[in-house]
């Protein structure tokens, strides 16, 4: 009894075993650059979040200096009418959730008013935080001021910080 063709011509079985080996290859290439791409990950989301805090410090004092310069003076220097927001009795007084806080909501009592929209304030959530993070942001190098309640003057050295913090309280 003659035998029957074979179901798989020779040429659909070298055609097969190139997609095997090429798949084969691709796999191996992943492999290996998963781990490679994981290496380079961390420094690479480090200098994205560096950029962003900078980009996020310079709009905060872009809106700090339009509303709130008047009253706490230039870079929150004091100028008699406001606290002076520049000091390291102040900055370490607060959390960054209170500076939210006290900008947002402001200070019954006081011509501290609310500055958020939701409040009739010219600021969104978004812009509140970059104002206490351009705040915060002077923290590390803050004079100290005696009359920082008061709105007594600080050193102008601190009203344009060179770096973004380097994390949140």
């Amino acid at each position: 009894m003659p035998m029957p063709d074979p179901l798989d011509s020779p040429e659909l079985a070298r055609s097969l075993d190139r997609t095997y080996v090429l798949g084969l290859f691709c796999m191996l290439l992943l492999v290996i650059a998963f781990p490679l791409y994981k290496l380079q990950e961390p420094s690479r989301r480090k200098a994205a979040h560096e950029s962003m805090e900078r980009e996020s410090v310079s709009l905060g004092r872009g809106a700090f200096d339009l509303h709130c310069a008047g009253c706490h003076g230039p870079g929150g220097t004091g100028n008699g009418v406001g606290p002076t927001l520049a000091s390291r009795e102040f900055l370490s007084l607060v959390s960054d959730q209170q500076l939210e806080w006290l900008i947002a909501g402001g200070i019954p009592g006081s011509p501290m008013g609310a500055y958020h929209i939701d409040l009739g304030g010219p600021f969104t959530a978004q812009e509140i935080t970059r104002v206490a993070r351009y705040l915060r942001s002077m923290e590390a190098t803050a004079p100290s001021v005696d009359g920082w309640r008061d709105g007594k003057r600080a050193a102008t050295s601190t009203a344009r910080p060179a770096a973004a913090p380097t994390g949140a309280r």
